[in-house]
C-alpha cells in the first residue's frame, strides 16, 4: 500500500515530491543563516558568482537550496516521462531522489552540487536525444556544452566528461572523427568564455590560484561517517538489486530502454570515483551521483508484481533516511 502509494501511474503523485521535500526542509526552512563556502567545493566561478548574493544571515540560501533540489527532482520524473525507460510514468524517481539527497543535514543549503545537477541532467536529456540519430551533432555540443557548464559550478562533475564519447558510441554506434570532436567544442567553449571574461577584467590568475588551493583540501572523510555508511549500504543493495531485475528483464525490454540504462550505469561508474579521484569532493556528489541510482531502484520496486519484500524495502529505506536525517547526522 506505502509503495503504491508513491509508485501511482497518476499525475497527481507529482504533488508527492514538494510534500516530501517539505517535510525533510522544514526545520532548516525556519531558521536564517550565514552562506558559508567549502573550503574545496564552494570554489568554483559560477557557483561564486551567484553565492556573492547571499549576505549577512539570511532565509535565502537555504531557500534556494530547497527550490534548487526540489526542481531538479521534478526535471529527473520527466526524464523518465519523456524517455519511457521504466515500466510505466512515474515521479517515483523524484520521490527517492529529493528523500535521498534531503536525508544529509549539511546539503540542506545553497549547495555548488544542486545548480551543477540541474546541468547534468540537462546533459543527459540532449545525450538521450541522441539514440539512433546517426552523426546527431546539436544535441551532442549541446550535452558536453551543458556538462561543461556544471563543472563550473562543482569541480566533480569533470568526472563525467568521458559519458558524452560514450553515448556517441552507445546510442549513435559512431565513430566519425568529426562528431568525435564536437565534445572537445562544446567542453572548452564555457571555459574559454569564462577564462576570456576573467582575463580581461584581470582576474585569471586568482581563478587558478582558487582552484588549486581548493584541491588540496581533503573534504571526503564523510565516506568513515556511520549514518552514510548505512545509506550508503542500503542503496548499495537495493542498486544490487534494480541492477538483476534489469538483466532479468532485458529480453522483454525495448532496446531503447536498454541502451539508456547502460549510459546510467556508466554514469555512475565514472561518478563515484570523483571521490578518490579529487579528495576535495564532499558529500556534494550524492546530488550527482543520485540521478543513475534513482532510476536503478526504481525499476526495482516497479519490476514484477508488488509483494510484501518489496513493499517491506520501500518503508525500511525511506524510514532509513528519515531516521539517519533525525538522529544520526551532525
Amino acid at each position: 500500500m506505502f509503495l503504491r502509494l508513491f509508485n501511482s501511474k497518476s499525475v497527481y503523485s507529482a504533488i508527492l515530491i514538494p510534500v516530501v521535500a517539505f517535510l525533510f526542509w522544514m526545520e532548516p526552512l525556519k531558521v536564517p543563516v550565514q552562506l558559508s563556502l567549502n573550503p574545496g567545493e564552494g570554489m568554483m566561478p559560477l557557483y561564486l558568482l551567484f553565492a556573492r548574493f547571499y549576505t549577512g544571515t539570511t532565509i535565502w540560501p537555504v531557500m534556494t537550496g530547497f527550490i534548487l533540489t526540489l526542481f531538479n527532482a521534478l526535471v529527473l520524473s520527466l526524464l523518465s516521462y519523456e524517455f519511457q525507460f521504466l515500466q510505466h510514468r512515474t515521479f517515483l524517481p523524484g520521490i527517492l531522489y529529493i528523500s535521498i539527497v534531503s536525508s544529509f543535514p549539511s546539503l540542506q543549503n545553497f549547495h555548488p552540487a544542486y545548480p551543477a545537477t540541474l546541468f547534468v541532467l540537462l546533459s543527459v536529456y540532449y545525450i538521450f536525444l541522441t539514440y539512433r540519430r546517426k552523426n546527431e551533432i546539436s544535441s551532442t555540443f549541446n550535452a558536453s556544452f551543458f556538462l561543461s557548464v556544471g563543472a563550473l559550478f562543482y569541480l566533480p562533475v569533470v568526472t563525467l566528461f568521458p559519458l558524452i564519447w560514450i553515448s556517441i558510441f552507445v546510442l549513435q554506434k559512431s565513430d566519425n572523427w568529426r562528431l568525435l570532436v564536437i565534445p572537445l567544442i562544446g567542453i572548452t567553449l564555457p571555459w574559454l568564455l569564462l577564462w576570456t571574461f576573467l582575463f580581461v577584467s584581470g582576474s585569471d590568475q586568482t581563478f587558478i590560484a582558487s582552484i588549486i588551493q581548493g584541491i588540496a583540501f581533503v573534504n571526503n572523510k564523510f565516506i568513515f561517517n556511520i549514518a552514510f555508511l548505512i545509506i550508503s549500504g542500503f542503496i548499495f543493495l537495493l542498486t544490487a538489486f534494480g541492477s538483476i531485475s534489469l538483466i532479468n528483464s532485458v529480453s522483454i525490454r525495448r532496446m531503447s530502454t536498454r541502451k539508456y540504462f547502460i549510459i546510467l550505469f556508466w554514469m555512475l561508474g565514472l561518478s563515484i570515483p570523483s571521490v578518490f579521484l579529487l579528495p576535495s569532493t564532499g558529500l556534494g556528489i550524492i546530488a550527482i551521483s543520485s540521478i543513475p541510482i534513482t532510476f536503478i531502484i526504481s525499476h526495482f520496486f516497479m519490476a514484477g508484481k508488488r509483494g510484501f519484500w518489496r513493499e517491506f524495502l520501500f518503508f525500511l529505506f525511506l524510514a532509513t533516511l528519515v531516521a539517519s536525517h533525525l538522529l544520526l547526522f551532525d
